[in-house]
């Protein structure tokens, strides 16, 4: 499989986003890469939610990682969500957030949930990613857990919890510049992806491992 999402990132790159390509052919050349990272997010209440994100890694490649995990679960998110006006509002809160990155941890509409700090109790509504990526694998799981077969919320939690993620991993890294213009990037191209009409289930992981190689600094 990640033969295939390499193969798909190379013909896309040499007629579209040059970028990638070369970012991922500078980091083939440096090092083997082995990232894991399991991610949870729970709501504790509809407008309090927490982040629980544990990585095996560190440095860059583990900066890598997580906008890597950001990438992969926003885009599942909209997939999932399909074409729908919760969806557009959401790309285009991230293709338009640019520069105002740094300010989101201060910054909350009505409608969003606050981050809090997680303590180690699950709720019964949660979202579970895990993130797997080598040189020879690459594989990312997702389920959504509490929703009911009806999937009962989903337009309200699916959202926040994008953009829960994204106030963490700014919250986490405020005082590295560098971290937050690449996620700032990512998330700009997250929010494109949808809104070209690029982005379905079946070009979802080429696309977060083009946008990922295109603005992450590994193998530079």
């Amino acid at each position: 499989m990640w033969e295939r999402e390499l193969r798909e990132i190379r013909l896309k790159g040499s007629s579209s986003n040059g970028g990638s390509l070369a970012a991922l052919e500078r980091y083939e050349e440096a090092k083997t890469m082995d990232i894991g990272m399991d991610l949870e997010i729970h709501f504790h209440q509809q407008d309090e939610a927490s982040v629980y994100l544990e990585s095996n890694t560190s440095g860059k490649e583990g900066e890598f990682g997580e906008i890597l995990m950001f990438c992969c679960f926003a885009l599942r998110s909209m997939a999932n969500l399909g074409r729908h006006p919760i969806t557009s509002s959401l790309a285009t809160l991230l293709s338009q957030i640019g520069d105002h990155l740094i300010e989101l941890p201060d910054h909350y509409s009505p409608d969003d949930a606050k981050l809090v700090d997680y303590k180690g109790n699950p709720r019964r509504k949660r979202f579970i990613a895990g993130l797997r990526c080598t040189n020879e694998n690459f594989n990312f799981k997702f389920k959504p857990k509490g929703f009911g077969l009806l999937a009962r919320g989903m337009g309200y939690y699916a959202p926040n919890s994008v953009i829960i993620l994204l106030r963490y991993l700014v919250e986490k890294r405020i005082d590295d510049g560098d971290f937050i213009s690449n996620l700032s990037q990512a998330a700009k191209k997250c929010g494109e992806a949808y809104i070209s009409g690029d982005l379905s289930p079946r070009t979802q992981h080429q696309i977060a491992l083009m946008i990922a190689f295109s603005v992450a600094e590994i193998g530079r």
